[in-house]
């Protein structure tokens, strides 16, 4: 089997929704900017836990997609109930002796629970808001006894986000937004989604999500 392996561009990925810019490399990992929590949870037509039933790759516009079967174990915000059943398409896959690893996909694996941010794709069915920074694998602590969520393990080397610069106090730069360190990212009210989820208990996540979610969905907040 023929396996091209392709990488997305930083540049591409500044801001969400992202843009993929496919490029074939040899790149082992992706580069992508920092979302944060908050738009994370904005960008998403809905949030659920969900159990991947099925997949199947094809050939779209040159390049493979996979669609995986997914059953919602639990709906937690948007238009994804408990019990439904849904269909998320990723960027790679297997078709006859080709395969294509796209570096920064979610990776969802047959049995395998994640917490999902969705977005709906206009010719129907979903893709993963942020690419795989917006899948959280669920798993079981065996110490504590609870289902927690963790970071994708494909998500990749990332970038800090960008935030407006103010301007310096001697006038020799203009406002504007520039890339910034995590720590001034953190004092500009900028959480970032993977360590506001990271490590927690489902439960508080779950609950965190739907209430940041009716707080970001209201008509007054999509204005």
């Amino acid at each position: 089997m023929k396996l091209v392996r392709l990488s997305v561009l930083a540049a591409a990925l500044a801001a969400v929704p992202a843009t993929a810019v496919m490029v074939p490399s040899d790149a082992k990992a992706s580069v992508s900017i920092a979302v944060g929590f908050d738009a994370l949870v904005r960008d998403a037509d809905a949030v659920s836990v969900v159990t991947p039933l099925e997949a199947k790759s094809v050939w779209e516009d040159g390049r493979i997609y996979t669609y995986t079967k997914v059953r919602i174990d639990q709906g937690v915000a948007g238009e994804l109930g408990t019990g439904a059943d849904g269909w998320v398409r990723t960027m790679g896959g297997v078709v006859g002796k080709i395969g294509q690893l796209v570096d920064g996909e979610p990776v969802l694996t047959t049995g395998k629970p994640s917490l999902l941010f969705l977005r709906k794709l206009r010719a129907g069915g979903y893709e993963v808001s942020a690419r795989a920074q917006g899948q959280y694998p669920v798993i079981t602590d065996e110490n504590a006894k609870v289902k927690k969520v963790i970071r994708s393990a494909n998500v990749g080397v990332l970038f800090p986000p960008k935030v407006k610069a103010e301007v310096p106090k001697d006038g020799v730069t203009p406002g504007g937004s520039q890339s910034v360190d995590p720590r001034i990212a953190q004092s500009a009210n900028i959480r970032l989604a993977g360590e506001a989820l990271h490590d927690r208990p489902l439960d508080e996540v779950v609950r965190e999500v739907a209430a940041s979610w009716k707080r970001l969905h209201t008509p007054a907040a999509t204005k």
